[in-house]
C-alpha cells in the first residue's frame, strides 16, 4: 500500500508471498518504502476481506488528484457496486457521463491502482464474461474467485 498526503495512491492484488508483495511496492515509485506500521487498520480490513467478512472500504480515502475526470468519475462509481453485484463496462460509462464510452470505462477500471478498496472486479463484459483484470487467466480466475466470495457476502 501507497499513500500521499491526501489519502490512499496504491494497492495490489495478492501475489503469491509477502516478498513479492514488497518488491511490486518498492517498484512503483522511487520514495516507495516498506513500513509494516502503515495502514494497520486498513491491512486488518483487507485481512477481515480476505477471510470472507464483508467490509465497508468506503471510508477509505483514495488519492485521485491525479486521475483524468472521466477515469476518476468511473473509479467512484465503480466503488458504488455491491457486494455480490456486477456491473458492465456500458452501465459504468453511463454512469461517468458517456453512454458510448464502454472502452474507456474499461481502461479506467484497467489503470486502478486501488483494486479490491476500488472493486474493478465487479465489473463485468456486456455478455455476462468476465474480461479485464489483467485478461490473463490468472488474474480472471481471481476476479472469478472474488465474486463468488462476495456472494457469500450477502
Amino acid at each position: 500500500m501507497e499513500k500521499t498526503r491526501r489519502g490512499l495512491s496504491r494497492t495490489s492484488l495478492p501475489t503469491d508471498s509477502f516478498e513479492k508483495c514488497a518488491e511490486l511496492a518498492v517498484s512503483w515509485s522511487d520514495y516507495s518504502v516498506r513500513n509494516d506500521n502503515s495502514f494497520t487498520h486498513l491491512k486488518w480490513k483487507v485481512l477481515q476481506y480476505f477471510c470472507g467478512n464483508a467490509v465497508d472500504f468506503n471510508e477509505v480515502v483514495i488519492d485521485l488528484d491525479l486521475t483524468p475526470p472521466f477515469f476518476k468519475k468511473a473509479l467512484e462509481e465503480c466503488r458504488k457496486v455491491p457486494y455480490g453485484e456486477t456491473r458492465t463496462y456500458a452501465w459504468l460509462a453511463d454512469k461517468s457521463g458517456n453512454v458510448k464510452a464502454s472502452r474507456a470505462a474499461g481502461q479506467a477500471m484497467a489503470r486502478n491502482k486501488t483494486p479490491i478498496i476500488i472493486p474493478c472486479h465487479r465489473v463485468i463484459g456486456s455478455n455476462g464474461h468476465l474480461t479485464g483484470f489483467g485478461s490473463e487467466s490468472v488474474q480472471l480466475e481471481l476476479k472469478s474467485k472474488l465474486l463468488r466470495m462476495e456472494k457469500n457476502f450477502v
